[in-house]
């Protein structure tokens, strides 16, 4: 397998997709090294037709730890969830009113795919953010294809009804 080509082509994706499933930037950056590293020290084991799902696989496990480790942190240290949640709020800067109303729905949009448990999360943000085919998803997460479908409409339904609640009947389309 060409690491720096497998690289290049899915690099992105991996960070995408962390970055959607933990809501923080730095993190799935770190998501992104650690699953890239892990493709390094495989790169003689993994398929190169299987590289994507692999690598998909491989950051939902990391994201999982991480999500388990917070949780530990912070009954451990007992921290305020409200002020967790304003840490991990995007940075408001003044821009036009589109760009403040664009990022105002993906701050909402983030808000709800975390209230949403796995493998539903996962299963719509490999569909609806990573464009992954249905079959794909079914290789990722090691799920049957009736399970991605119905987790998948459920999800969809579930984000919409949050989304409703913040934006009204707009939330329909």
């Amino acid at each position: 397998m060409d690491f720096e080509a497998a690289v290049d082509r899915h690099q992105r994706k991996v960070y995408t997709f962390a970055r959607y499933y933990l809501g923080n930037g730095e993190e799935a950056e770190d998501i992104t090294q650690e699953t890239l590293l892990k493709l390094w020290q495989r790169r003689d084991q993994v398929d190169p037709e299987g590289t994507r799902a692999w690598l998909l696989q491989v950051a939902r496990n990391a994201c999982l730890d991480r999500l388990r480790r917070r949780q530990s942190a912070a009954k451990l240290f007992a921290v305020d969830p409200e002020g967790e949640a304003a840490e991990q709020a995007p940075d408001a800067k003044p821009g036009p009113q589109a760009r403040a109303e664009a990022s105002d729905f993906r701050q909402h949009l983030r808000l709800a795919l975390e209230q949403l448990a796995d493998p539903m999360r996962s299963i719509v943000i490999l569909r609806e953010v990573q464009g992954l085919k249905y079959q794909e998803i079914c290789e990722v997460l090691d799920v049957p294809l009736t399970t991605v479908r119905v987790y998948l409409h459920r999800g969809r339904r579930r984000l919409r009804e949050q989304l409703r609640d913040v934006y009204g009947d707009a939330a329909r389309a």
